[in-house]
């Protein structure tokens, strides 16, 4: 007698494979790291400051990068058809004096597409990221930028979604302190259309910091 085992699933592809996830993450998607399926797919995008490094804007401030600062933005715009689903932020300090400051993250929501009268995005100077597949995989789907010039009107801690880490002064240490911080999302945060993130600190300082950041970007399904 002939034994059938079925896999569960959410979505079956052209073949009826098994998929496991909503972004159809395999069984093989774990055993070599949880994001692997997706850069396969051209899904996953990074954006990194000049090596030299960059400031972080302050949170309320209204100018998110220019030539002396860059918050890495993200801005998914309404109708892009993808979810961003932050994965990884890492900085570390290349040049100047640390202040005593917290980083972490700002969103802000309801932002649309594009930069017309009364938009909350007032300009963005986007920049091509790029793609986990170095030299191949998809276009981006949403609009970001490592360096240029990207305004706002003037944010608030509200708009602040969590942190990150903190410097002070062993921070300006030469034989210790800020060295390389790393920051997993593990998937918990998504950030839908119409929503602008970006890096912030509590903070002007005049240190430089080389940044960057990595997403993956999934598509929405509409419920079968």
């Amino acid at each position: 007698m002939a034994m059938h085992i079925k896999m569960p699933r959410l979505f079956r592809g052209g073949n009826d494979e098994p998929v496991l996830s909503q972004d159809s993450a395999q069984l093989v998607g774990q055993l070599h790291g949880s994001n692997l399926a997706a850069a396969l797919a051209g899904q996953v995008f990074m954006q990194s400051t000049t090596p030299l490094g960059l400031a972080l804007p302050v949170y309320s401030a209204t100018t998110l990068g220019d030539g002396a600062n860059c918050g890495l933005p993200i801005w998914n715009p309404t109708g892009s058809g993808v979810n961003v689903v932050l994965i990884r932020f890492a900085t570390a300090k290349t040049s100047g004096t640390s202040a005593f400051m917290a980083q972490g993250m700002v969103a802000r929501l309801n932002v649309g597409s594009d930069l017309a009268g009364g938009s909350q995005i007032t300009a963005f100077a986007a920049t091509t990221p790029k793609n986990a597949i170095l030299g191949g995989g998809n276009a981006s789907k949403v609009k970001s930028s490592n360096a240029g010039t990207c305004t706002v009107t003037a944010a608030g801690a509200t708009d602040a979604f969590t942190s990150f880490f903190g410097t002070g002064i062993a921070g300006n240490t030469t034989t210790g302190g800020l060295e390389g911080l790393i920051h997993d999302f593990e998937g918990t945060v998504i950030v839908p259309p119409g929503t602008l993130i970006y890096a912030a600190a509590t903070k002007t300082a005049v240190a430089l910091q080389w940044s960057s950041i990595v997403w993956k970007e999934v598509p929405i399904r509409k419920n079968n």
